[in-house]
């Protein structure tokens, strides 16, 4: 029942009066079945331009992509697949990139070498977003997004996350046809989201899942020595054993990374766990997240309760040689996410906030700065002395004085709202 909840989308042309119960949770601010607003922007040559030519006139396909999203190119190529098949004088394709603040020179380089490695042309009309103005206008939450406009100028699906060929394919047929689709999972292992999926629930309320996939593998690291397997993870001479924990730690890996690609689907991007020591020597050799509950991720993962939070539908796990392969697919309840997010009070919004140390030793404020890095999920990254934070500078004066390090006395001050000031002695 569930899983069917899940799969009941609507792409393109149809329309379905059940969505509109759930119009408020969609990753844009248009209206399903009502009129998009004025699309313009300039073109690759920096004129401005609209769409009034063809409103009324065509069947709009808009997708919003960026350079710097690899599920965005991805979709670049099912435009091209779009264009190829229906009538240019049915159906206008149009790519709306939104990297505002790069060179326009970026981004024609960048769309050349595409079409240099696909070997072929991207014959689609091209719109630049360059002030972000069509995106406040839009209310576009995260990308890849694609929109589709009926003749009659009104909005007939969202789409957020890339599909795969066989969401094309139903994508398609609903353009051939005008008829309701339904959207599903990508069953490539690589993949990231790839939908947003969103009904009406039994009782009318709004229901929203995101169905990932997500793959890790991890190699044996051991040597075989005068006493037999000497292991690395284990510290143990017994293969087998060792076998064991390398299956565990995938185990963890994989819900972790289900974790994040869930929060960034609604745009928030954790940082990638900080690195075993082996594995800043070209070594890959993680250690199991969930282990470790004073780590960053995992103190999110347990915090938020996310086992709770997704229900698994495949599995599949070998051993490859030394190599262990495993991935999963997975519903994501996000509505259920989003409210955990509240709950444990994670601000989603970033601040930039410089930290002034004091301290006898140089080494201390450094060794102060590392275990926050490593145990707080809030800090996105960190450059100098400028913490790129989930949260304002209150929140993380309260996270440096929980940290406790053996031999160290630990004093923060929040100066203002940008700055906070440690000790360290």
């Amino acid at each position: 029942m569930r899983r069917m909840m899940a799969l009941t989308l609507m792409l393109l042309l149809g329309l379905w009066a059940g969505l509109a119960a759930a119009q408020d949770d969609l990753p844009t601010g248009v209206a399903i079945d009502s009129p998009l607003p004025k699309v313009g922007g300039v073109n690759l040559s920096g004129e401005s331009v609209t769409l009034d030519d063809v409103m009324g006139k065509k069947t709009l396909v808009l997708s919003f992509w960026s350079i710097y999203c690899s599920d965005c190119v991805m979709e670049l190529d099912d435009l091209r697949s779009i264009r190829a098949e229906f009538p240019v004088d049915e159906v206008e394709v149009v790519a709306v990139n939104t990297d505002s603040s790069l060179p326009l020179s970026r981004i024609t380089s960048f769309l050349r070498r595409y079409e240099g490695v696909r070997g072929a042309k991207l014959n689609v009309r091209h719109i630049l977003d360059r002030d972000s103005s069509l995106l406040e206008t839009l209310g576009v939450r995260y990308i890849p997004l694609m929109i589709t406009v009926s003749k009659a100028g009104l909005v007939t699906s969202v789409v957020s996350g890339y599909n795969h060929e066989e969401d094309q394919g139903r994508l398609h047929r609903a353009l051939q046809e005008g008829s309701v689709a339904l959207g599903v999972w990508n069953s490539s292992l690589r993949g990231r989201l790839r939908s947003i999926l969103r009904s009406s629930g039994p009782s009318g309320e709004s229901v929203e899942w995101g169905t990932f996939r997500v793959e890790e593998e991890m190699d044996l690291f051991g040597v075989y020595g005068p006493d037999g397997w000497e292991a690395s993870l284990t510290n143990s001479s017994d293969r087998d054993v060792e076998m064991g924990k390398v299956e565990e730690t995938v185990s963890g890996r994989l819900r972790i990374a289900l974790m994040r690609n869930a929060m960034a689907s609604i745009g928030i991007r954790l940082p990638r766990d900080y690195q075993n020591p082996f594995q800043q020597h070209g070594v890959h050799l993680p250690a199991c997240p969930l282990k470790d509950e004073g780590r960053a991720l995992s103190k999110l993962y347990y915090e938020l309760d996310f086992d709770t939070i997704f229900e698994t539908l495949e599995e599949s796990a070998m051993w490859i040689g030394d190599t262990y392969h495993a991935g999963k697919v997975c519903d994501v309840d996000l509505g259920l996410l989003r409210d955990r997010i509240t709950e444990i009070d994670f601000n989603p919004a970033i601040s930039e906030i410089s930290v002034i140390t004091a301290s006898d030793y140089d080494y201390k404020p450094r060794a102060v700065l590392s275990e926050l890095v490593k145990s707080s999920y809030r800090i996105r990254s960190v450059k100098e002395n400028i913490l790129v934070y989930f949260g304002d500078a209150t929140m993380l004066v309260d996270e440096i004085d929980d940290l406790s390090i053996k031999g160290l006395n630990i004093y923060a001050e929040k100066l203002d709202d940008k700055t906070v000031r440690v000790e360290v002695y």
